[in-house]
């Protein structure tokens, strides 16, 4: 986790989405690309110009944004990427990565990771800026353990939440059930789990 700071000597106008497209003759080739990607991408060039992002991205970013602002680029990921840009100017030989966990407005967990992208064949320096949406992530394994450990629905339900790290009170409460409702299908859940662990093993 790195700290940024507060304030910037960089104008306004970098870090801010693209007030038009303009058609690239690699555009089709380079969304395939970025959509085969499991995480939200979002390519900044080096003065802080949208260049590209893939669908993924674009939902992540508008998520994390403050529904007020014509900007799709939100504070928090523009905070980084003029970090990295003051960085580099300071200190051109440090290959830094930033990442950053914030809360969407949805109330997903999102980490953002950003770093310089260099590649050969291209006459500047990105910003390249991965969007993982933790919440997403560990529902989808949740859901997974849950078909391992042949869970019934209402043990699937517990699981899932508190795989999105809840406490059994807040558990309790999102299913209308009891505390010790909800210990009663941890118990059964860590037995299975602990079943199929030795299984493996074996």
């Amino acid at each position: 986790m790195v700290t940024m700071s507060s304030s910037s000597t960089l104008p306004d106008s970098r870090f801010a989405a693209p007030s038009s497209t303009q058609e690239n003759p690699n555009q089709p080739l380079l969304n395939a690309v970025l959509e085969g990607f499991v995480d939200g991408i979002v390519v900044l060039a080096e003065d802080g110009t949208w260049v590209h992002s893939n669908q993924k991205g674009r939902i992540l970013c508008r998520d994390l944004g403050d529904g007020h602002s014509s900007n799709l680029l939100p504070a928090g990921i523009r905070a980084m990427g003029q970090y990295l840009v003051e960085s580099r100017e300071l200190y051109p030989e440090a290959l830094l990565e930033l990442t950053q966990e914030f809360t969407s407005r949805s109330g997903q967990q999102i980490r953002a990771r950003a770093k310089w992208l260099n590649l050969p064949m291209m006459d500047q320096a990105y910003l390249l800026v991965s969007l993982e949406n933790k919440t997403r992530s560990a529902q989808s394994t949740a859901l997974l353990e849950a078909m391992q450990y042949d869970l019934t629905p209402r043990e699937r339900a517990v699981w899932v939440l508190k795989r999105a790290n809840r406490t059994y009170e807040e558990i309790a409460q999102e299913l209308y059930i009891t505390i010790n409702t909800v210990k009663r299908h941890m118990k059964s859940i860590y037995a299975k789990r602990k079943e199929v662990t030795e299984l493996i093993a074996n």
